[in-house]
């Protein structure tokens, strides 16, 4: 399984939440921290000049070696961030198709009650686009009284327990 977290953050929640979540269920993974990749804004000017950023082509190629894919997205103004929503744009660019064939389970959290649910509905739908099934989604609720930042530990079993079942079933297919 691939996974991603479409936050920039240094101190990103989805980053922490993700790597809990695959670390405590044991899930065999490649892990891509998209911060580390040079991606500028996309511009048609600058596409026209370059094609593709380099990062774009190694997160491209990366998609295509996996059949499952883990993308936590974070939340601004309940939308996307403008950081994943780039990549988006560049990947689509390179390759309307770049999901074609994957299964896709979608994270997201917030400190509300709502975990980040009008980012995890819009990735659902953008990405349907290109290609990919979206296999689970969960909405992580408030994250703050859910998970220990010291341990790096999801404390909601309940939660787990469901994000465990839904991974599960898209490893299944």
């Amino acid at each position: 399984m691939l996974a991603f977290v479409g936050s920039n953050s240094s101190k990103s929640i989805n980053e922490q939440l993700t790597k809990s979540v695959l670390k405590e269920l044991n899930v065999t993974h490649t892990f891509i921290d998209l911060k580390t990749l040079d991606i500028p804004l996309f511009s048609e000017d600058l596409e026209r000049e370059i094609k593709s950023p380099k990062g774009i082509v190694s997160l491209k190629d990366q998609i295509e070696a996996f059949e499952h894919i883990f993308i936590t997205t974070n939340e601004h103004n309940g939308n996307l961030s403008a950081f994943f929503k780039n990549i988006i744009d560049w990947l689509s660019r390179a390759d309307k198709s770049f999901l074609q064939g994957k299964k896709v389970f979608i994270l997201s959290t917030s400190n509300g009650k709502r975990g980040g649910l009008g980012a995890n509905e819009s990735l659902q739908k953008m990405i349907e686009r290109f290609g990919c099934e979206v296999y689970e989604s969960y909405a992580f609720s408030s994250f703050s009284e859910n998970f220990n930042k010291e341990t790096q530990q999801i404390t909601n079993k309940d939660f787990l327990q469901e994000i465990d079942n839904k991974l599960n079933r898209i490893l299944k297919s």
